[in-house]
């Protein structure tokens, strides 16, 4: 029998995607896939899980490919049960944050670069001519990824990413009134990446038409306020009942309140209730003018609480007794209309 060579015929070379991990199993499929997400069993889990329970990324088979058909997200979960105890389940719950922060991300990458066309990476400076200056790839949440410069000044003070903020109005807050209109109190949110800084920055800004206050996040602190706050709100959740507590309108009904608005209201005035709550009413309670939702409710409410408690101190021209809670407006507004109605 002759001897013979075997030559190997390289695979012909594909072109992967940027997302794509070049995992060795898919590849060998001829699919792409991305870097996983995974959430893990907690240690002191038993029985011991030792496969991801939860598994999320990018993939795009073959066959799909072929078609031309768009990527997708995959998930994958294991199937069985354990059991854990307070430790192993707290361990658990911070796992689930997280696995939820990467999915965000994910969510995010897949939206803006994979699906959206966005470009994965774009460097407008090459090579850093200062100590501080922020060379590194302009990231795919950055607002001014598109313009030819990060900065209008040229100055490293100046130049950094920004996402485009996001806004919360703080239904809660008392409405400021000016010559624009009503301006209510608003949260914002944003992600910024100076460029002296190694990490981005949460930027949280509380402003209103008479104050604001602005502070700055680490990414660390951030996720440390982001695991508080879920505590807080699973808490809120879990024992709250709103259904035993008596909404406005039968709070209106029962101790029969009129509610007016006041059209000139002074600096600093937020609310005032006066009337005798043991004969039933009428109870006057004056609001500053654009007072609505959650808002009202919260204001109109907390006076007649308020005023149950209080102990009478004026006395109406026949006699009566009445209870007064909250700071009067320099001129109250009576609208005999409104009473009427």
């Amino acid at each position: 029998m002759s001897s013979a060579t075997v030559l190997t015929l390289p695979a012909p070379e594909r072109d992967c995607p940027a997302w794509c991990a070049q995992d060795p199993h898919a590849e060998a499929t001829g699919s792409h896939v991305s870097a996983p997400i995974r959430l893990t069993a907690p240690e002191g889990a038993r029985p011991g899980v030792e496969v991801p329970l939860l598994s999320v990324q990018i993939g795009l088979g073959h066959d799909e490919e072929a078609r031309g058909e768009p990527s997708r997200l995959w998930l994958s979960a294991v199937d069985g049960s354990a059991e854990l105890d307070s430790t192993s389940l707290g361990s658990f719950i911070d796992g689930l944050e997280h696995f939820a922060l990467r999915l965000r991300g994910l969510r995010h990458r897949y939206d803006t670069v994979v699906r959206g066309g966005v470009t994965e990476a774009i460097d407008h400076y090459p090579s850093a001519t200062h100590p501080l200056e922020l060379v590194a790839p302009c990231p795919p949440w950055c607002q001014y990824r598109d313009e030819k410069d990060h900065t209008p000044s040229g100055l490293l003070v100046d130049h950094f990413h920004a996402a485009h903020v996001q806004e919360m109005e703080l239904t809660l807050q008392p409405v400021t009134r000016t010559k624009e209109g009503p301006e209510p109190e608003i949260l914002e949110l944003g992600l910024a990446h100076m460029g002296h800084a190694r990490q981005p920055q949460i930027d949280l800004t509380v402003s209103g038409a008479e104050r604001w206050k602005y502070v700055a996040l680490t990414l660390e602190e951030a996720d440390e306020l982001r695991a508080r706050l879920n505590e807080f709100i699973a808490a809120g959740h879990e024992y709250a009942q709103p259904e035993t507590v008596a909404s406005l309108q039968e709070l209106i009904d029962y101790c029969g309140v009129r509610v007016v608005e006041c059209e000139s209201a002074p600096k600093g005035f937020y609310g005032h209730a006066v009337g005798d709550t043991r004969q039933g009413g009428p109870v006057w309670v004056t609001v500053p003018r654009d007072t609505t939702g959650p808002r009202l409710e919260e204001r109109v409410t907390a006076l007649l609480a308020e005023l149950h408690e209080r102990e009478p101190k004026l006395i109406a021209r026949d006699g009566t007794e009445v209870r007064q809670a909250g700071r009067a407006p320099g001129v109250p507004a009576w609208p005999v209309a409104r009473d009427a109605a």
